[in-house]
């Protein structure tokens, strides 16, 4: 029998559901306001991250807690914030085994179709070089993209911007250059590694003040009180302590809190060092403080004053250009923008 291929216009839909008695608790669209209200504490902010009205926002909360038999959602309507929510502790419990589970089944599935219909031949592999701080997206983007495009396998490396750059300058495999860095981004352009005009801005990230306790300080300037005894912030040199610094400086409290400031490597080492009690409080990008389990925020600073634009290129040693060229131009898809938007970026496509 002759061998068949995969036809380019099929895919593999997944489709995770929470239900009881037969009446769904938890669907994609409904664990993505959840989780924007564990968030935000706020059902209009939820509704805004989401893309949805606030009205819509209002009816999925009733219905999520009329399908469970049970308050996973406790909101208010109205008042000055427009509708105060948090989620009680099953509710936490309910989102964190849908976003387990949801993941698991994608991962399940993407490795499941490499192994059935996926080539075998490593050297045509497409290789992806990303900043640490998108590793959980870019996992989630890779497994919904393989549903799609099974046959091509993309290998991804994640690692500080500054030390991908060098690989790169060094002759490394690489196909698409991933960072918030744009330093090593103009770095490869002026060493002519990058194809011309194929430079995107794929997702922006934002900066989230975190800490262990609730309430200990509403604003930068409440990280100076009494309260707060340390607070960790990401060392200058790294692309979230340059906007920490950045941000800080401009409110002019930066040298203030120099005193009580614990230099650490990098946004997850922020959040580390909160939940071990090493610092009280500290600066994360918004995607990690989002995804923590150990530390609440309190409060996430305006992207007005900082955002973080991640810029995705095409490297020019690249041997697939065509498959890279598809899998950027998928980056910037409205399914690439939901993986950021779960994962606390904001994506550009939609």
């Amino acid at each position: 029998m002759a061998k068949l291929n995969w036809a380019k216009d099929w895919s593999v839909g997944i489709r995770v559901r929470i239900e009881r008695d037969g009446s769904v608790i938890l669907s994609e669209s409904a664990s993505e306001l959840v989780a924007e209200i564990g968030r935000h504490g706020s059902i209009t902010k939820a509704a805004k991250a989401a893309g949805i009205s606030y009205r819509k926002a209002w009816t999925v909360v009733q219905e999520v807690n009329q399908a469970a038999g049970d308050t996973l959602i406790q909101a208010a309507v109205g008042g000055v914030k427009g509708g105060g929510a948090k989620l009680t502790e099953r509710g936490r419990f309910a989102q964190a085994v849908y976003d387990e589970v949801r993941r698991a089944m994608h991962e399940a599935a993407a490795g499941a179709l490499e192994r059935t219909i996926g080539s075998s031949d490593t050297a045509s592999c497409l290789h992806l070089a990303a900043a640490i701080s998108l590793q959980e997206v870019v996992g989630e983007v890779l497994s919904v993209y393989a549903l799609r495009q099974p046959t091509v396998r993309i290998r991804a490396v994640f690692g500080a911007s500054n030390e991908l750059a060098d690989h790169v300058l060094s002759g490394a495999a690489c196909d698409i250059f991933m960072s918030a860095e744009q330093s090593e981004i103009g770095r490869l352009h002026n060493a002519k590694k990058l194809v011309p005009r194929s430079r995107r801005t794929i997702a922006f990230n934002g900066l989230s003040a975190i800490s262990q306790r609730e309430k200990i300080a509403g604003s930068a300037s409440g990280l100076l009180n009494d309260r707060i005894g340390r607070v960790a912030l990401a060392e200058p040199a790294c692309p979230l302590g340059k906007y920490s610094k950045r941000y800080l400086e401009t409110l002019g409290i930066y040298e203030r809190l120099m005193p009580k400031v614990v230099h650490v490597d990098n946004s997850r080492a922020v959040l580390t060092a909160v939940a071990s009690g090493a610092a009280d409080a500290g600066l994360a990008f918004t995607s990690d403080a989002a995804r923590s389990r150990d530390c609440r925020a309190l409060f996430d600073v305006p992207t007005s004053q900082v955002s973080a634009e991640y810029v995705a290129a095409l490297v020019r040693t690249g041997k697939r250009p065509g498959h890279a060229k598809a899998f950027l131009e998928f980056m910037l898809s409205r399914e690439a923008a939901t993986c950021f938007r779960r994962c606390g970026f904001r994506g550009t496509g939609g």
